[in-house]
């Protein structure tokens, strides 16, 4: 499954400079091996700066202490810490 997510600016660049591999999500169904295509958003302007990077999701932990059985239940309860690497090259690798 391919899911799209938005991400601020300044935790786009963490994420491109290689200082996060990780991110939370919620309502969001997300599992291990899922693409996950990080888009930066521009809150000034209101709309995507057309920056992209895929990755693919590489685990994916309930966040906080969530009575649940799955990562479908945790993602009716709460948060999720989603981990991911890169499928394309980041900004220090080109």
């Amino acid at each position: 499954m391919t899911v799209n997510r938005k991400l601020e600016k300044s935790l786009f660049e963490q994420i491109t400079d290689e200082e996060k591999r990780e991110i939370q999500v919620t309502e969001c169904r997300v599992h291990p091996g899922d693409t996950l295509i990080l888009e930066e958003w521009d809150q000034e302007t209101n709309a995507t700066t057309g920056r992209q990077l895929a990755t693919v999701v590489t685990a994916v932990q309930p966040v906080g202490e969530v009575p649940a059985g799955s990562i479908d239940e945790a993602t009716e309860h709460g948060s999720l810490t989603v981990q991911f690497k890169p499928t394309q090259p980041t900004a220090r690798e080109t």
